[in-house]
């Protein structure tokens, strides 16, 4: 990256020589912990060498220009990067000098164990490794480096990382677990709990999804500047086909912000999500006439349990207000949240609530309000789940619930294109999923 190209000749050839050098000198000694010094020793020890370790002059044949040592670092669970820099031979204080010229403009606080980090060191002498450069590239997909101007000082780049993206459509058929299926079918389990919770205004992925269930997913890989896969992107398009109905969602971006639309253009977002917890079972339904577990004698049962362990996370159905969060009777640790003038939603018998939970305090929907109990009257840990409309409770699993809106009209030709050049995608991954299986 720093050297022109009469450096890197000249570098090959100096290091050719040096290494014949180390060969053939009885006295030249091993420098495990320096290499590079070890070669540059051992090529000024050898009587009458015109090797000299000089950054200046145009004779390539006495003359050498510095060499260039990177270490590839990783970021461990109990590093920082100014820890992980002085473990790895980086004085303390240009350390220190140079994070605080990086602090100025880069938060390295976002920087989580497995980061890597590429130092470089120069040599001019040996066993005198000067600090050159510090180099990664952020989760941020920012190209970060530092470097070395002075004997003390820094400067600091950000640049925004080149990566590729390709698009990628897969199909498959659940045959045991989603997340099983979605495996043998190339789906990134990363990408499942986002192609569930695109349907979870529509269905309860506990009740609804069955065996023989087929579904097609086009995603987004992110390629780095190597070609190399680096993590899976957005979801663009997705359909799920159960017990003989079809339900679809493309993406879509307006001014900034991603929604997704059904291929008949109507926003998939509802008020409330179909169920608050993610891959549970119904183990009560509502029920007007269900003998009660713990009293043993016929009572109603207005609402909807959803067995799940202890500490399963409870999301808000949707946006609100909390109206209360605090013991309630037999309903243990509980929480009714205000949604609209129509709707309520209401949770019960929870283990504990999330942080900040209280009456009063505004959630939005998909957020952690609390988690999976058995407290207050309960035979075991579940989650009592709630609907209420105009204050009267209603059944959860049933209830029609509004959309959000449909596509613009003046974008409404785009997307149609856009659904169209999905369902061919999808349509040539499924014949070439045949015509594997037939050879």
């Amino acid at each position: 990256m720093r050297n022109t190209k009469w450096q890197v000749l000249a570098f090959s050839l100096w290091v050719g020589t040096c290494l014949t050098l180390i060969h053939h000198s009885a006295w030249a000694k091993p420098h495990s912990d320096d290499p590079i010094g070890a070669v540059i020793e051992a090529a000024q020890m050898q009587e009458g060498s015109q090797i000299k370790t000089s950054t200046t002059g145009d004779n390539f044949e006495d003359t050498l220009p510095p060499i260039y040592y990177e270490k590839e670092l990783k970021l461990g669970r109990r590093d920082t990067l100014s820890s992980l820099l002085i473990e790895n031979q980086v004085p303390r204080q240009l350390t220190a000098r140079a994070l605080h010229k990086l602090q100025r403009k880069y938060n390295v606080r976002q920087l989580r164990p497995g980061q890597e980090v590429v130092v470089s060191f120069k040599y001019e002498e040996p066993n005198q490794a000067k600090l050159d450069s510090i180099f990664f590239y952020g989760p941020d997909d920012k190209k970060v480096e530092i470097n070395r101007t002075g004997a003390k000082d820094f400067e600091v780049h950000i640049g925004k990382r080149t990566l590729q993206t390709e698009t990628v459509a897969i199909t498959g058929v659940i045959d045991d677990s989603l997340y099983m299926s979605a495996k043998k079918a190339n789906l990134p389990v990363a990408l499942v709990p986002s192609f569930a919770n695109l349907f979870a205004w529509e269905l309860d992925f506990t009740r609804d999804i069955r065996p023989g269930a087929s579904f097609k997913v086009i995603y987004e890989r992110i390629l780095d500047e190597k070609g190399q896969f680096l993590r899976s992107g957005n979801i663009l398009a997705a359909e799920l086909t159960t017990r003989g109905k079809t339900y679809d969602a493309y993406r879509t971006v307006e001014n900034g912000w991603a929604e997704y639309f059904s291929s008949k253009g109507y926003n998939k977002k509802r008020t409330l999500l179909r169920t608050p917890l993610e891959f549970t079972r119904i183990s009560s339904h509502y029920n007007l006439k269900r003998r009660h577990p713990v009293l043993g004698y016929t009572r109603a049962h207005k609402g909807t349990d959803f067995a799940a362990p202890t500490g399963t996370p409870i999301k808000a159905a949707g946006d609100g207000v909390i109206e209360k969060a605090s013991w309630y009777g037999g309903y243990g640790r509980y929480i009714r949240i205000k949604h609209d003038k129509k709707f309520k939603t209401a949770y019960a018998h929870l283990s504990r609530y999330a942080r900040g939970i209280k009456a009063g305090k505004k959630v939005k929907q998909g957020q952690t309000i609390g988690y999976v109990g058995t407290s207050g009257r309960s035979t075991g840990p579940h989650l009592h789940y709630e609907v209420l409309v105009y204050g009267k409770q209603v059944n959860a699993m049933r209830v029609k619930l509004p959309t959000g809106g449909r596509v613009k009209k003046k974008g409404l030709k785009q997307f149609n294109a856009m659904v169209a050049k999905y369902q061919k995608m999808w349509n040539e991954a499924q014949q070439t999923n045949l015509a594997e299986i037939k050879n």
